[in-house]
């Protein structure tokens, strides 16, 4: 577990990608869960050993951070998504930040996620720790890295926890990307000089500049590399051709051995996103 501030944590799984929690005066708000159950019930008891607060809620940044299996086994009080990720919605819609929502386990209809109660949001939703020093922790909808993608901010702290939207020292995953707005939330992170850090879905915690640029030259590389098999008449299966470039420039370290595990895995992510990219080109529709 490493610190982003006095009360602001991130752990990094097994599989590379980025939890994490803030623990305030009175509760504890988790960010994403590690996928695998036995990971989650640790990260959990490595929580405990920091405060003995109890958990308000755990809130995931996209639908492919959830696993049945692993909100088990963390046991949350509540879940907080975006509200495509699971029906019946248990929140309405609200028009903006200024609603905020004290999350606590209070008659909330079950259904969904293992029967947990459920907490979500269309535009924004906020949840407040009180005590002394109050903190307000905003979740956003972005879109961009898949159709439910959050950023969950800690405000006045200049800390925002992006999700899998960065990537910081390793390819992003575009298996779900709506890549026009994809580009244009990291445009408008890269502007925004509220942030100060991001903690990206992978990789150290960053200057939110350097995540936002590195994510979208990937992005922007990529999309060129396909484009140009798009002009050729190429089919999509030939965009497993330009896995083995992309994988020398982008992968990290741990990744960079053919032959290795790591290696297998990432390629294989890589090849399925620009599989997902060559479909949006096509159809004309990267991002919308």
């Amino acid at each position: 577990m490493k610190k982003v501030n006095d009360n602001i944590f991130y752990h990094t799984a097994a599989d590379g990608l980025n939890v994490g929690c803030v623990i305030g005066e009175d509760a504890i708000v988790c960010i994403d869960l590690p996928f695998d159950a036995e990971e989650a019930r640790n990260w959990r008891q490595q929580i405990s050993e920091l405060s003995r607060l109890p958990i308000r809620a755990v809130v995931f940044t996209a639908s492919d951070r959830m696993s049945n299996e692993a909100v088990d086994a963390f046991n949350p009080p509540v879940v907080v998504t975006h509200s495509s990720t699971l029906a019946p919605i248990v929140v309405p819609e609200e028009p903006a930040l200024s609603l905020f929502y004290d999350v606590l386990p209070v008659s909330l209809p079950t259904s969904g996620l293992e029967g947990k109660p459920r907490l979500a949001l269309n535009d924004a939703l906020g949840i407040v720790l009180e005590g002394k020093h109050t903190l307000f922790i905003d979740i956003t909808f972005q879109g961009g890295y898949s159709p439910d993608a959050c950023f969950v901010t800690i405000r006045d702290s200049g800390i925002v926890f992006t999700g899998d939207h960065t990537a910081v020292d390793q390819p992003p995953n575009l298996t779900m990307g709506q890549f026009e707005r994809w580009l244009e939330v990291l445009a408008e992170l890269k502007k925004n000089r509220l942030v100060s850090a991001v903690v990206p879905g992978r990789g150290p915690v960053s200057d939110p500049v350097k995540a936002a640029e590195a994510t979208m030259d990937f992005i922007k590389v990529a999309m060129t590399r396909v484009k140009a098999l798009l002009r050729a008449q190429r089919p999509q299966s030939e965009v497993g051709t330009l896995v083995p470039d992309l994988m020398a420039k982008y992968a990290p370290q741990a990744a960079q051995n053919p032959d290795s595990s790591e290696y297998a895995l990432l390629s294989r992510e890589m090849r399925a996103g620009l599989e997902h990219l060559y479909d949006m080109l096509r159809q004309g529709a990267a991002g919308k």
